[in-house]
């Protein structure tokens, strides 16, 4: 049978996972009385939001629950049912989900924990539950799972019990979805208090079957969402689903935030290469974010931020910000927090100057950011005027108010709210927590009338940044390149069966460059000799000075070997050379097989980078650059990305290194060939998607990097193979 495409996927997702939140009838097995209890708050949710559809309660020991008639199976309810949930005991969930089958269900929710999460027997129950929803088409959401709600229509298939949201200023607008059940509902309450509502609320549990990708998929496809968040600790399964999901959303400018947490690389250790090692699991997510953009978090305190300025619609033109601030102290802390944020605290233009001066103390400070002083006790509209003079001024773009609520201004509230709806730019409030009362009204009432107020100053600066981000990346949305295999990949299978021949895994340098020049990287000039006088007749030919290194495809890393000699200047040296690292490799490793000794032009200097190719087993073939030496050893200071690349994303990788600058040339160094990197990472990229089946892992370790305009060479090379290959 075809596979299906991604696009076929996503239409499909449209009817598969369109029950979970559009049923016309719910079961809920094993119902309780106790409207407390996990089985019997969907019974309470559905009647508290008004759930229009028919509600099934099953369990034999009841003839009614809820205000509903109550049935002793799933059998023996009267009419079809679109969505179960499945609330029985661990034992017994998978005679339950049998009965949906044959009842004719079309998606089922399990809250029931005890499956993969507590050991081998659990796990092979939930394989079985995975594969009688492949096998049926029954869609099943968790199990170990909240559940979900839409609250468009009231349908609360979940036990996170929680009042219907009401007279939100912002209603419906986020949906979520989230692998923690619990701090799920942590953002769930905490968005709440922000007068930000949802549309949909998603909590995937052990994903037996729907999975976050899929979820992330339906989301994105319906017209009415525009703001999707979420919480990660690991997909499970489709990568390739997941990045068009989130490129689909970047094209249609619906904002995706996801907290991902676990950041550890597990197995890297294993790995052979350099790139290997430096390849984890967290380093690819958040390549994969940055690439199809997504907007990461660190903490749920940047979430909310970022998602009640997204609510407000007011989307940032750029990172110029204006501070208006009633206390020195306070502005010169927020002022310095900026950079750190990628905020420009701009100058205000001298016309803007002028017209604070007209109604400022004489001391008080109108350059930026502006400090109200203790004026503000004596004309209480100052701090409106300021605001709308200062988010007038052509240069700023977005604008922050550090303010204190304790101050005794009973009208205070009413003022920011006045002012806040006479301007149109992006513009935050700052306060801090407080327990006097009428203090925390006036909050609750600027809350309740839709303006951003944040207490944590770095999580609003932070999150006024991002968005400026984000605006500009749905702005410049670009298509990934498709490639059409031809004599270059090719060419690089040939090589590469040549050298499995004998079952090697691991690939020499010289045949690992044979594959790079397949597509165009420029390598050292080179040849294998194998013997000494060979090696000194080759070096004749290449010309002095030259390199020595040992080829074996057992010895990855020669120089540990003792297995490479530099600036070597004539014929006699290069004799002894040979002998030498032939020897040093026979005391490395005895059992070494030895190919001869690759023959190298020595590279005059130049800056060393690392490039590098890992096959990753969620998101393919992945893209590493960084710069070499203690650069990558030290501090492996390197950035990321999936493969296929686009241009933009190779000079995205470019400037994220904390290292940059020595590309611009520093301490009288010439200024980097940057085209002939971005060239040469747009060429691996397509050996890695091309080659995605065959290599597991490359290293190009160093590329030398030349002045601009006389391009780059790769001076080492590593190419691991699949086990497939």
């Amino acid at each position: 049978m075809k596979a299906k495409s991604i696009q076929e996927w996503r239409r499909d997702l449209q009817v598969e996972l369109n029950p979970f939140f559009y049923p016309d009838s719910i079961a809920i097995i094993g119902a309780s009385q106790n409207l407390v209890k996990p089985s019997g708050i969907p019974l309470n949710l559905l009647t508290m939001f008004d759930y229009g559809g028919e509600v099934y309660p099953v369990n034999p020991k009841y003839e009614q629950l809820g205000g509903w008639k109550c049935y002793p199976s799933i059998m023996d309810t009267p009419g079809p049912v679109d969505l179960a949930i499945i609330g029985v005991p661990a034992a017994a969930t998978m005679e339950a989900l049998y009965q949906c089958v044959s009842k004719g269900v079309k998606a089922a929710i399990v809250f029931t924990s005890g499956f993969a999460e507590v050991g081998e027997s659990g796990r092979a129950v939930q394989e079985e539950m995975r594969q009688l929803a492949q096998s049926t088409g029954m869609r099943i959401l968790g199990p170990n799972c909240l559940g979900a709600v839409n609250f468009y229509n009231g349908c609360a298939a979940t036990f996170m019990y929680h009042d219907k949201p009401k007279d939100l200023y912002y209603p419906e607008k986020l949906s979520y979805i989230t692998q923690s059940g619990g701090l799920g509902t942590i953002i769930f309450q905490m968005v709440l208090q922000h007068s930000v509502g949802f549309n949909y609320f998603v909590s995937t549990g052990n994903e037996a079957d729907v999975n976050f990708a899929e979820v992330l998929s339906y989301l994105v496809g319906r017209e009415e969402v525009k703001l999707i968040g979420g919480y990660i600790e690991g997909l499970s399964k489709d990568g390739a689903l997941f990045m068009e999901a989130c490129h689909e959303a970047l094209k249609k400018q619906k904002l995706v935030t996801f907290q991902k947490v676990g950041c550890t690389a597990v197995g890297a250790t294993a790995a052979a290469s350099h790139t290997g090692a430096l390849v984890g699991e967290d380093r690819v997510y958040d390549g994969v974010f940055k690439q199809h953009g997504v907007v990461r978090v660190d903490d749920v305190e940047q979430m909310n931020a970022l998602v009640l300025l997204h609510a407000a619609g007011r989307l940032p033109a750029g990172k110029n910000i204006g501070v208006i601030t009633i206390s020195g102290g306070g502005g010169v802390m927020v002022a310095d927090k900026c950079p750190q944020y990628g905020l420009e605290v701009v100058r205000l233009t001298e016309a803007t100057q002028e017209s604070l001066r007209e109604f400022f103390p004489p001391y008080g400070a109108v350059a930026n950011p502006v400090d109200l002083t203790s004026a503000i006790f004596v004309d209480e509209a100052l701090f409106q005027r300021a605001i709308r003079t200062v988010m007038d001024d052509p240069l700023v773009d977005v604008g922050a108010f550090f303010y204190n609520l304790q101050m005794p201004d009973p009208e205070a509230a009413e003022k920011i709210i006045d002012v806040y709806n006479s301007i149109e730019k992006p513009l935050l409030i700052f306060n801090w927590p407080t327990g006097q009362d009428y203090a925390v009204e006036a909050k609750e009432k600027m809350v309740r009338a839709g303006i951003p107020v944040i207490e944590h100053v770095p999580s609003g600066l932070w999150a006024l940044s991002a968005l400026a981000d984000w605006v500009k990346k749905t702005e410049n949305v670009s298509p990934f390149p498709e490639y059409q295999p031809g004599d270059e990949r090719r060419r690089a299978l040939e090589t590469i069966r040549l050298s499995t021949a004998d079952g090697r895994r691991s690939l020499t340098e010289s045949r690992s460059k044979e594959i790079l020049q397949a597509y165009g990287i420029p390598v050292t000039k080179e040849k294998l000799a194998r013997s000494a006088d060979e090696a000194a007749t080759v070096a004749e030919s290449i010309g002095y000075p030259v390199v020595l290194k040992i080829e074996s495809p057992d010895i990855l890393h020669k120089t540990e070997a003792g297995g490479v000699l530099l600036n070597l200047n004539d014929a006699a040296t290069v004799k002894e050379g040979y002998e030498l690292i032939t020897k040093r490799a026979h005391s490395y490793n005895p059992a070494a097989r030895l190919d001869g000794v690759l023959v190298q032009e020595m590279l005059s200097p130049g800056l060393e980078v690392i490039l590098g190719v890992k096959k990753d087993p969620l998101f393919g073939p992945t893209v590493l650059f960084g710069l070499g030496g203690i650069f990558v050893e030290l501090l492996k200071d390197v950035s990321m990305r999936a493969a296929p690349l686009r241009e933009n994303d190779a000079r995205a990788m470019i400037e994220e290194i904390q290292g940059k600058a020595l590309l611009d040339g520093l301490r009288g160094q010439p200024p980097r060939d940057r085209e002939a990197l971005v060239s040469i990472l747009m060429k691996l990229s397509r050996l890695a998607v091309e080659l995605s089946d065959e290599i597991a892992e490359l290293d190009i370790n160093p590329l030398v990097l030349y002045a601009g305009g006389e391009g780059a060479v790769a001076a080492d090379a590593l190419v691991v193979l699949t086990d497939e290959a």
